[in-house]
């Protein structure tokens, strides 16, 4: 989603602070629900430890159930926190809360990933623009169509690597939110406009470990009821 300026350290931290739970704790109320078929999640939560007071963190499911891979990754979400479960709306500022499919992924160069991979060309656009019959779509740019969208070849390289989050991807409420992405961040005190983001290094790795038969999904914030 749309990346804007500075916002002070402490204010994402007062953000991260208002979710009232422990550390992945809502991924321990929600890995007993979440689909057998998934063997991969990506968790998005709040971490005091991290710069801005939220992280993510890798799951794999094996024999023993869901086991944590490799270190907490320091992440930024949208400049105006997580929205509750269904809260989400457009140009909001907020990151949806939810369990979401992982299915897609995207970037300026061929990479090695087993997702499916999109090398995103200049004429290529995300459309955020609600009055559209378009929206919360991949498409290429149409001459002189007015519409409110997202450039996706960006100048500032946030999108060289992502994935997306298959947030009202699929039955698409007008006006719901969209382009949700994981993608690299600009700095670790710099909000999004609703993705997450974190190094560009992490997002490549995350990218690397996707295996859409292991049926990946994104857990973030408060999911379950």
């Amino acid at each position: 989603m749309k990346v804007r300026g500075f916002v002070p350290l402490l204010a994402l931290l007062l953000l991260a602070g208002c979710q009232h739970h422990q550390p992945w704790e809502a991924f321990e109320k929600c890995r007993g629900n979440l689909p057998e078929a998934s063997r991969q999640t990506v968790v998005v939560d709040r971490e005091e430890a991290a710069p801005s007071g939220m992280a993510i963190r890798l799951f794999e499911r094996g024999n023993d159930g869901w086991q944590p891979l490799g270190a907490v990754i320091p992440a930024v979400v949208g400049r105006n926190g997580l929205a509750p479960v269904g809260e989400k709306r457009e140009e909001d500022g907020r990151t949806p809360s939810g369990v979401f499919a992982l299915e897609r992924g995207f970037g300026y160069e061929p990479f090695a990933t087993k997702m499916p991979y999109i090398v995103l060309a200049p004429e290529m656009i995300w459309i955020d623009d609600a009055r559209s019959d378009r929206y919360n779509t991949l498409a290429e740019k149409r001459g002189g169509e007015g519409l409110s969208y997202e450039i996706m070849r960006r100048a500032d390289d946030l999108y060289k690597y992502g994935i997306v989050v298959e947030y009202n991807t699929r039955a698409i409420v007008q006006g719901a939110g969209s382009a949700i992405f994981f993608h690299i961040w600009r700095s670790p005190a710099t909000p999004t406009e609703g993705c997450i983001a974190a190094t560009e290094p992490d997002i490549a790795r995350m990218l690397r470990w996707l295996d859409p038969a292991q049926h990946p999904l994104a857990v973030i914030g408060d999911a379950c009821p």
